[in-house]
């Protein structure tokens, strides 16, 4: 089972000034990762050495100055990635929106199969496909919506962006055998209520991080998130005709809390567990 570590927020940024934050993975407890969306101070200065694998997506054009530099240069919005040792220092100004995702040496070892990762294994520098803008999109979204399906969209994400990154062929399709399917997703029932990771499904299916994803999806016609989600659904609709109270239910099938389970609910079925309720009891 993964034993990477939880990455902490505010130990991520050396700046002068703190940014202000709009959402982050703290909450769903990724491991080996951390994703944050911030709008940045005016001005500011970043006196950084870099120990994990940063990716950074600059939204809004700023200005920067690096260190020991007279002029300002002009920064176009796009993504960057820095490596563990990578010196960062200089000043900004006209500071916007930018999005960061740090991964651990350990984490992308894991996800590449392989240990060390050698420097220069992944893109650096700037980065100019589209691939990782519409993985940073799909992170926010998720996390926007309070991560329903715990850490099980970012690790797919986050698993889809390294490799892409290091420019690694797509795995096969092929399916799961038939007993691997089954110790899986006894498994995620088992635990249903429980956060599941990407790296654990895989464990447990025998597989590499990568390919699980794909496996599954190809035996199943679903992602492991989508899975998880309408398992977690029906289990609901089976205890909200046992009368249970909601925020038990909740708890119950894996939700954050009663709000966060209400909104899954309502976009699933189309109607909020409570009016389930009062039309499945008349």
């Amino acid at each position: 089972m993964s034993t990477c570590a939880v990455l902490d927020r505010d130990t991520m940024l050396n700046v002068s000034e703190q940014p202000r934050f709009l959402c982050d993975s703290d909450r769903v407890g990724w491991q080996g990762a951390l994703f944050t969306s911030v709008v940045c101070a005016p001005v500011g200065t970043i006196d950084q050495v870099h120990e994990q694998f940063c990716v950074v997506r600059v939204l809004d054009p700023m200005e920067v100055k690096v260190q020991r530099s007279p002029r300002w240069e002009s920064a176009a919005p796009g993504i960057r990635v820095w490596m563990p040792g990578d010196e960062q220092r200089g000043d900004w100004r006209r500071g916007g929106r930018s999005q960061f995702l740090f991964i651990t040496g350990d984490h992308v070892a894991h996800l590449l199969d392989r240990s060390p990762v050698p420097l220069g294994e992944l893109s650096h520098g700037p980065v100019h496909s589209r691939t990782p803008n519409l993985i940073f999109d799909a992170l926010e979204a998720d996390l926007v919506q309070g991560s329903p399906a715990g850490p099980l969209v970012g690790d797919a994400l986050i698993t889809a962006l390294v490799a892409q990154m290091a420019a690694l062929p797509e795995p096969r399709r092929d399916q799961l055998p038939a007993a691997a399917r089954d110790r899986v997703i006894a498994y995620m029932d088992a635990y249903l209520a429980q956060p599941l990771r990407l790296a654990d499904l895989a464990g447990v299916a025998g597989t590499g991080v990568r390919q699980f994803s794909r496996a599954f999806f190809a035996t199943t016609g679903e992602s492991p998130h989508q899975h998880l989600l309408r398992r977690r659904i029906e289990r609901a609709k089976t205890l909200i005709a046992q009368k249970l109270p909601l925020v038990e239910i909740a708890q119950r099938c894996g939700f954050a809390d009663q709000s966060q389970f209400t909104r899954t609910f309502a976009r699933r079925v189309g109607t909020t567990p409570a009016r389930y309720r009062a039309a499945l009891h008349g």
